[in-house]
């Protein structure tokens, strides 16, 4: 190897750390405001001032349309059958939606298979409506990865995106100020 080719080598090598470094730092499962930039610019801002229109039919095979839960905080979860952190989450997802059920919870599965979706969704006691989308729904929230949760106040607006794995005592906190607006 000439000592250009190793020159090049060692340049890329640090580039992909330092991309490697921003990636990492703006994941976990910290909750962001629905507005102003992520940690990352790796992720896509949003900021949108209601919550994007969700309309299909629930694993159960029944209509769902977000807007019908107008009234009401809902806390919407992306998540998949295929999807590690969305399996380990979904305990705290449906012991938060037992103790609160003032707060309405949806789910989206995303890009999933729907006898999949709903195997999964019986065994894991997902008692909550869930509908399948390939895609539309999830470019709306502008949903960089699985899962993510977002919290939608009772006016129809965004008001936190959760990104990766999220726990009963965060959607506590940042839905009970909100279940009674």
């Amino acid at each position: 190897m000439t000592r250009r080719q190793l020159i090049v080598v060692i340049a890329l090598a640090g580039l992909g750390v330092a991309v490697l470094a921003v990636g990492l730092r703006g994941s976990g499962t910290a909750a962001q405001p629905a507005v102003g930039p992520t940690e990352s610019s790796l992720i896509p801002d949003f900021t949108p001032a209601a919550a994007p229109v969700v309309k299909g039919t629930t694993l159960a095979g029944r209509p769902l349309d977000l807007a019908s839960f107008r009234g009401r905080t809902v806390v919407l979860n992306f998540w998949a059958s295929w999807c590690g952190p969305c399996r380990r989450e979904l305990p705290a997802i449906a012991a938060f939606a037992k103790a609160h059920p003032e707060v309405q919870v949806v789910g989206i599965s995303y890009q999933d298979d729907v006898g999949e979706a709903r195997a999964f969704a019986k065994q894991a006691g997902a008692t909550w409506p869930s509908i399948v989308d390939d895609g539309p729904i999830g470019s709306g929230f502008k949903v960089p990865g699985l899962p993510a949760t977002f919290i939608i106040d009772p006016a129809g607006k965004v008001t936190y995106r959760l990104l990766g794995e999220v726990t009963e005592q965060q959607l506590v906190e940042l839905v009970k100020p909100r279940a009674t607006s």
